[in-house]
């Protein structure tokens, strides 16, 4: 069984929203501070879908810039330097201000190699984020097809560009006011990471309101909870979420009733649409 101190690897393009996306891991064995890493790719669509054009080729760089450090640093430093592995470990994830934020240093203890813990923890919190977003890209598909055998076909995807906190929505509808369902699936892997995608989604939200963006009540936020036999510590985290997100001024419901989706989904398009559609 060893000791091993590891830290997240987050993207954060735009300090004044503080919001992030998780894109590697960096992992070193306490007990004789062996590095290792994972980055996502350079082509990483997770950054596309989530932040606009600038974060998206910004990205890019970090991503080279964090290979040659990252190599640096598990490869050539504990060799020539003569800090050893863990200090080096401190001196990369230490806090500084840039798009490159590492989180706080964490402790497991595992009897696995190396590799397989930074593959693990690779998994578990940068891959999980592209399951989250298939699933979501699943339920909109689903509310898009109920939509339109509703006869209504003018809930399109609609961007935000706004300076601080550009955002896409997947199904809205631009009329007087932006009107949008927004779809929230909860099936990340640990409570944590349940806590962080409400958190994430409330203070999007939350800021667009400030600035106007978006009115109380016009958005919808479908959500669906964890799968079923997720844990107990899963199942509080989703509450708390969910609690977080009725403080806002919008409806939160649950996506589907049954295996159908849930008809307050369709009720709140056809409030929306008006008699004539109107795209800005």
């Amino acid at each position: 069984m060893s000791v091993f101190k590891y830290s997240v690897i987050r993207f954060r393009p735009f300090a004044e929203t503080e919001e992030f996306a998780n894109i590697g891991v960096i992992v070193t064995r306490v007990m004789d501070g062996k590095i290792g890493y994972k980055l996502a790719p350079r082509r990483f669509t997770r950054i596309r879908q989530f932040f606009d054009q600038l974060a998206y080729d910004a990205y890019d760089d970090v991503i080279s810039y964090l290979q040659i450090e990252l190599g640096r640093a598990a490869e050539y430093l504990p060799t020539f330097s003569t800090m050893d592995g863990l200090a080096i470990f401190n001196d990369v994830t230490r806090r500084r201000e840039s798009s490159v934020l590492f989180s706080n240093p964490r402790v497991t203890e595992h009897d696995m190699d190396l590799e397989e813990i930074v593959e693990k923890f690779y998994d578990r919190f940068v891959k999980r984020e592209n399951v989250t977003y298939s699933r979501e890209e699943s339920l909109v598909k689903d509310i898009r097809r109920e939509l339109r055998r509703a006869g209504i076909n003018y809930f399109k995807s609609v961007k935000l560009n706004d300076d601080v906190v550009p955002v896409s929505f997947p199904l809205a509808y631009q009329g007087a006011e932006l009107r949008a369902i927004k779809p929230l699936a909860f099936s990340q892997k640990s409570p944590m990471s349940v806590l962080d995608h409400g958190a994430h989604w409330r203070r999007r939200l939350g800021l667009l309101l400030d600035r106007r963006r978006i009115s109380p009540g016009n958005v919808l936020l479908a959500v669906e909870p964890p799968p079923a036999g997720a844990d107990i510590s899963t199942m509080e985290a989703f509450d708390v979420a969910r609690k977080d997100l009725d403080a806002l001024p919008f409806k939160v419901i649950d996506v589907r009733d049954g295996s159908y989706v849930n008809q307050d989904v369709i009720n709140f398009a056809k409030h929306s649409v008006e008699a004539k559609p109107f795209f800005r």
